[in-house]
């Protein structure tokens, strides 16, 4: 399965939009995208859902630096300004990280090496705006890569914006999810996780329990049933809703016959934000026979109140209706 799906909010970028460009060879753009896919919380949360486009401008926008030995490429205390390096990645050389002990404010700690190409630091001011919480010296001569807040906020806010514009056309197309209204989608959206299968993966396993229901935004995929093709599933057709509505396994395996992205929802997000909708899209005899049925056990209720309501006042006993 692809790390990244393939850039299709196209109009994530207007003129407003213009990021810093550096130019870098095939081997440091290599470097970047490791490092970057490989960090850990929170910084692989924050970027993780960044498609392949949005993901290569952020690339595009590492500049590189020279750094000699003894000088300090973050201070502990300083807040970060916008538009100044803040999310670093080591090309070549070493630094270390050091932190003022508390108890003895004229005593360092060292808390952290940096020698591996790649490795990356400086994150945790970059999302949450807070003072640099360690001094980063170099120790040797080294070659990093740096970044801008503001350049990385930016590139987020972008792509979410054209996320949640993408996501409600296509959202609007699915047939489930047309008894929503524009703020009921938007929730939905919130919820919605990428995912990115190659030609031939399988999406759902037969027998398997199901945890998750699928809209398919781009490309195409079967449903597979004892060796036969029992359903094919275009942009705008969705799969998995079954076993979530019913608790039950999955009725068919699901294949992608082409590669397809796929927008994802957790059972939980499910339950909470479509469990409401399953009478809509329950067979119209099965829903007109439940309305019937209702209707009448309204009737004899009321009839029944009506008989009580009598017998109070004439001082009868109420007859049975059967």
């Amino acid at each position: 399965m692809a790390s990244r799906r393939a850039a299709i909010l196209v109009e994530a970028f207007g003129s407003e939009g213009a990021t810093p460009f550096f130019p870098k060879d095939e081997r440091i753009r290599q470097l970047l995208r490791d490092a970057l896919n490989e960090a850990k919380d929170p910084l692989g949360s924050y970027l993780e859902e960044l498609d392949g486009r949005h993901f290569e401008i952020l690339i595009d926008a590492f500049r590189a630096h020279e750094v000699p030995r003894g000088a300090n490429v973050i201070v502990e205390g300083r807040l970060v300004e916008d538009s100044t390096p803040g999310l670093f990645v080591l090309e070549v050389g070493k630094l270390e990280a050091w932190k003022i002990d508390k108890s003895w404010p004229d005593k360092e700690e060292r808390v952290q090496v940096y020698q591996e190409p790649g490795s990356v630091f400086g994150e945790l001011a970059v999302i949450h705006q807070a003072p640099r919480a360690a001094t980063v010296e170099a120790v040797e001569a080294s070659k990093i890569w740096s970044v801008s807040r503001q350049t990385v906020v930016k590139i987020t806010r972008s792509f979410q914006e054209a996320k949640r514009m993408y996501y409600d056309r296509k959202l609007q197309s699915v047939h489930l999810l047309q008894p929503l209204g524009r703020e009921e989608r938007q929730q939905v959206i919130e919820c919605l996780r990428p995912r990115v299968y190659g030609a031939g993966d399988l999406i759902i396993y037969e027998g398997d329990e199901g945890h998750e229901f699928f809209l398919l935004i781009e490309g195409e995929a079967s449903a597979i049933k004892e060796g036969r093709v029992v359903a094919s599933y275009l942009p705008g057709d969705y799969f998995g809703e079954l076993a979530l509505l019913s608790a039950s396994p999955r009725a068919a395996s699901v294949v992608a016959e082409t590669e397809c992205t796929l927008a994802v929802l957790f059972e939980s997000d499910f339950r909470r934000l479509l469990g409401p909708l399953a009478e809509f899209h329950r067979p119209r005899e099965a829903r007109q026979s439940r309305q019937l049925s209702r209707q009448l056990r309204q009737l004899r209720q009321s009839r029944s109140l009506r008989r009580s309501k009598l017998a109070a006042i004439t001082g009868d006993r109420p007859t049975s209706n059967l």
